[in-house]
């Protein structure tokens, strides 16, 4: 089997992705160092963060990256939040969420990746407060909805 590896990439000055992998065609550079170069316009460096796809899917076949932020269900009972990381003393992805971070493989162990949803991500935040100032993804007060905190 071969690995698929694809980037994306935020630009924090035009606060946007860029997939690479869609429409580039090779005007790019991305560095063994993780430092990302467009070629195009000469933005890239400091001003972007590279993100990695995990290779893995949410029950809705949305791509799963490093930085999204995941709603899942992994008690059965209650919805979890949490983001995707490179748990590098593992080297593997998985989730954080609380103060426990949880590696794709722990988790498919014991259920599969139907339970995971990507509601956005690091720099998206999905919180979207409706009149009374709650959380519509995830029903808590904005102050105390978990995309909001760092």
């Amino acid at each position: 089997m071969q690995r698929q590896i694809k980037f994306r990439v935020w630009d924090k000055l035009e606060k946007r992705f860029i997939y690479p992998d869609k429409g580039y065609q090779g005007h790019y550079i991305l560095s063994l160092d993780g430092k990302f170069q467009n070629l195009q316009n000469g933005s890239g460096g400091d001003e972007c963060v590279v993100q990695q796809f995990t290779e893995l899917y949410d029950k809705n076949k949305k791509p799963i990256y490093e930085g999204d932020r995941v709603r899942f269900d992994y008690t059965g009972k209650v919805d979890i939040f949490g983001e995707v990381i490179w748990l590098e003393h593992k080297a593997s992805f998985g989730v954080r969420y609380k103060n426990t971070f949880e590696t794709f493989e722990d988790v498919m162990m014991d259920h599969n990746m139907n339970c995971f949803e990507v509601i956005g991500n690091i720099f998206e935040l999905p919180c979207n407060p409706d009149h009374n100032g709650e959380c519509l993804v995830c029903d808590a007060w904005l102050s105390d909805c978990p995309f909001n905190k760092e």
